[in-house]
């Protein structure tokens, strides 16, 4: 594997019991591109996100990232390094506007501790003059600037979908892994999310894709990583990876399946 990966797992596995959920993984993802991580329900995708951002411990191998080992590390430490990622289901404070939570995402903040209150009182307005202009400029570009004063609950799934992504965005992350961003999106969403992604990539900003929906794979990711069973099924571009047979085969029959 490349040594200038961004991302590097290297033989990972994880047993939950008598089931064996990752089975020697190994992937890489470099920097300038999209990424994306597709394989059937329960093939150990959303497992391997676990294991990489720190919120599962493998039982065997390693992850890498920007050329520090990190696994073992919390999930905070972990995206202290850079390393930020968003969830199936949205997490935020329900009742909690869109603008506060965006400030709730940056880390060490000043005023945290209450000596600092006291001490820096200063620092603490400039620091929150800082994340709320961030906070602003972020939402104008996740297109929820408009909602800055709806309580998180009162959004729609897509919308909160792209709340979690700029949440990640205010911690100057590296690598965003997304976990099914478009799942139980509406459709007309679905485009502005993608359009989202892409202004974020021309910007500079790699991502990592958990997705099912196909087409938004096909426009989104340049690269595809395959995962069956716990195990990488096949890796490579996009387009060629998801036209080879055992790709196919791993999809269909897994289909199969579940509709009989």
């Amino acid at each position: 594997m490349s040594e200038q990966a961004l991302l590097r797992v290297d033989d990972i596995r994880k047993r939950f019991g008598g089931l064996t959920a990752l089975d020697g993984v190994s992937m890489q993802v470099e920097a300038g591109r999209v990424f994306g991580l597709i394989g059937p329900n329960g093939s150990g995708k959303t497992t391997l996100f676990n294991v990489i951002t720190g919120f599962a411990r493998p039982d065997h191998g390693q992850v890498v990232f920007d050329g520090e080992r990190i696994d073992g590390l919390s999930p905070d430490k972990v995206a202290r390094k850079g390393l930020c990622r968003t969830f199936q289901a949205s997490l935020n404070p329900q009742r909690m506007t869109v603008m506060e939570n965006m400030l709730l995402a940056p880390q060490n903040q000043v005023g945290e501790t209450i000596l600092n209150t006291i001490l820096r009182i200063g620092r603490i307005r400039e620091q929150e003059a800082e994340h709320l202009e961030r906070a602003w400029e972020i939402m104008k570009l996740v297109k929820l600037d408009h909602q800055a004063d709806t309580p998180a609950g009162s959004l729609s799934g897509g919308q909160k979908k792209l709340l979690m992504l700029g949440q990640a965005l205010m911690l100057r992350p590296k690598l965003v892994l997304l976990d099914e961003p478009v799942a139980g999106v509406n459709p007309r969403l679905i485009d502005d999310i993608v359009e989202v992604i892409r202004k974020l990539q021309g910007q500079g900003q790699n991502f990592l894709i958990i997705e099912h929906n196909m087409q938004v794979v096909r426009q989104l990711c340049d690269t595809i990583h395959v995962l069956d069973a716990g195990k990488v099924l096949a890796s490579g571009p996009t387009a060629e990876t998801l036209q080879r047979e055992e790709v196919l085969n791993a999809y269909l029959a897994r289909q199969a399946r579940e509709d009989a």
